[in-house]
């Protein structure tokens, strides 16, 4: 007998009693906390402890999408108040980390322009870019998945 794995198991109803939308003072303080562990532990370290605490988290269906497009703008003005600098990286990786905590379904995706060198990162969700336009992302070769 095999344990299917935590993001193999879906529940067949949202846990809406318990979801929340973060606030932007979250948001704020889970990017502090991003780029403190990003600066003293470096990328590697971070994501795999950003893939330990959301690995046990089932995952839901029938996910409203303002939900998440909400969830997103909290991200957006939190990062646009944050005193400091929170590039595209700290950005989609506080909103995978939020939204995964709540067990919705999203996709951390990162990139690569050769000419001239840059990266980027984005979250998708049900296969569609949520805090990027479209347009640009397509402009980035992406990297295969780096988180579940």
């Amino acid at each position: 007998m095999t344990i299917p794995r935590a993001t193999e198991i879906t529940s067949p109803e949202p846990r809406s009693s318990r979801r929340r939308v973060p606030s932007v003072l979250r948001c704020i303080l889970a990017i502090f906390a991003l780029k403190t562990s990003l600066k003293i532990r470096g990328y590697v370290w971070t994501l795999a402890w950003i893939r330990r605490d959301v690995a046990s988290i089932p995952l839901v269906r029938d996910v409203d999408t303002a939900f998440v497009k909400t969830a997103e703008w909290s991200v957006a003005m939190a990062a646009a108040f944050y005193p400091g600098r929170a590039q595209c990286l700290e950005r989609s990786l506080v909103l995978y980390y939020l939204l995964r905590r709540q067990g919705i379904p999203v996709q951390y995706c990162h990139g690569v322009q050769p000419f001239p060198l840059v990266s980027h990162a984005w979250i998708e969700y049900q296969g569609e870019v949520i805090n990027d336009v479209p347009e640009r992302v397509r402009e980035f070769a992406r990297f295969p998945d780096q988180l579940p």
